[in-house]
């Protein structure tokens, strides 16, 4: 582990984890495109040394993070984790800088070109479209259940996750997270037109005890079906079948079942389903739940917005009927209220600080030299470690200042020191290398294995947004 080590009187080797920035954007550039031409056009190289710098990062991390052909090259299931690992590593990097050497708070951090989401849930393409156009992202969409979508945050396989949960979601992820609510998602009950009680208007749980019912799995592989009915009293109706959620649809559009659904949702056009109210009105949790060392909060509140609306006008243009009942009605109203509430609040919201430069940015050998002063106390001890003199690692760092903008060195008649923020910043970077170490054993142990479900879940821990 580089900043961790013992420092003897010898040079010190180059950091293995995390790699640099450059290793980082090669690893985008392979992820993006997968023809090596290509990658090495995007980096301004030649191809043979984008492929020598491949095979250098492989001896130096000792896992194989790419294959490759004559002409091309994609990413091992370890190089997905260890991009996702070191993406989150520099942006947390550059987020405690902002907020501890330069001071410009939290949300001070510029959003991902590309930010990959696991749903939960079935999303429309004009989700995507429209997040391009008005919030300026491009989403990557992986599909999973609720349960394997967490897990793929925890493995550090996505930046985000759009899923639901029947509480507040109880979601498997091993590093801090925010929640963003989507929708306060009311739900119904699906059965076959020719139900003995297909003519009522509503159905109560009780009456439907009996039937033979299908469901989804939730977060924490909660079943939604049957939480709905111990919410309400009843115990878990006897014949119930737990399947994924195309699977679920598949068999409530052959009509051979009873299932619990959302008018939000994508709608099932067949002549043989009827859709009910449900009598004890049973309600869902739509979040966004995102990485906030990733995705600044700006982006993630209006990207939360953008799925409500989506939700919204999916409910108005297949069900318009609903709203002559006063509970949808009402019910429909309160989603407009909240959305248009979120709306406001970015409307006057001040845009995140641009961000740096790469020049402005702290890369690996930079971390390197801060951590040898704090670890050694002053200039002189840390250069002699270094094998450097001791004007020679104060120069690097006066360039460093200079190149950040930056104060990082303290002067006085007992010597030169960090500043007090610096050495907090440093303070913070140990945990960022703790996480990132994590995930490189973790792709040592499964290097065949990334963002599946079906591995045991850690404990999570929770900031709830907004």
């Amino acid at each position: 582990m580089p900043f961790e080590r013992v420092l003897a009187s010898v040079p010190v080797p180059p950091a293995q984890f995390p790699f640099s920035r450059a290793d980082l954007r090669l690893l985008d550039a392979v992820a993006g495109c997968g023809d090596l031409a290509e990658v090495a056009r995007r980096l301004g190289l030649r191809q043979g040394s984008v492929e020598r710098r491949l095979d250098r990062l492989d001896k130096d991390v000792d896992l194989a993070l790419t294959r490759r052909g004559c002409h091309s090259a994609q990413l091992t299931p370890a190089g997905s984790r260890l991009l996702v690992a070191g993406r989150r590593f520099f942006r947390q990097v550059d987020l405690a800088a902002r907020t501890e050497i330069f001071g410009s708070g939290p949300e001070a951090l510029d959003a991902p070109d590309v930010l990959s989401i696991a749903s939960a849930e079935p999303l429309l393409e004009d989700v995507v479209e429209d997040a391009s156009a008005t919030l300026g992202v491009l989403l990557s969409i992986s599909h999973d259940t609720p349960h394997g979508a967490l897990r793929q945050l925890a493995d550090f396989s996505v930046d985000a996750v759009h899923t639901w949960g029947l509480d507040t979601p109880h979601a498997s992820v091993e590093r801090a997270v925010r929640a963003y609510d989507v929708l306060d998602d009311a739900l119904w009950v699906t059965l076959p037109s020719g139900h003995p009680l297909a003519d009522r208007e509503s159905l109560a749980l009780a009456d439907l005890l009996d039937e033979n019912w299908v469901s989804e799995a939730g977060p924490g592989s909660e079943v939604l079906v049957e939480r709905v009915f111990h919410a309400a009293g009843l115990p878990r109706p006897a014949r119930l079948q737990v399947a994924g959620a195309s699977v679920v649809r598949g068999m409530l559009h052959r009509g051979d079942v009873v299932g619990l659904g959302s008018p939000t949702g994508p709608a099932l056009h067949t002549p043989n389903l009827v859709r009910r109210s449900v009598v004890e009105r049973p309600r869902r949790t739509c979040s966004l739940i995102v990485d906030p060392a990733v995705v600044p909060g700006a982006l993630a509140e209006q990207l939360a917005t953008l799925l409500t609306a989506r939700y919204l006008e999916r409910f108005a243009e297949h069900h318009q009927d609903m709203l002559r009942d006063p509970w949808w009605a009402q019910w429909y109203g309160e989603q407009l209220d909240r959305q248009d509430a979120g709306t406001a609040h970015h409307s006057t919201e001040p845009s995140p600080a641009s961000p740096p430069t790469d020049s402005g940015r702290l890369d690996v050998e930079d971390l390197h030299l801060l951590r040898a002063v704090a670890q050694h106390g002053s200039i002189n001890r840390a250069a002699a470690v270094l094998s450097i003199s001791q004007s020679a690692l104060t120069r690097r760092i006066h360039r460093l200042e200079f190149r950040l903008g930056a104060r990082l060195l303290l002067r006085s008649s007992r010597g030169t020191s960090l500043t007090s923020s610096t050495r907090k910043f440093l303070r913070q970077l140990d945990s960022f290398e703790r996480e990132f170490h994590g995930a490189g054993t973790a792709a040592r142990r499964h290097p065949g294995r990334v963002g599946h479900p079906g591995r045991p879940a850690p404990q999570s821990r929770w900031t709830k947004a907004g």
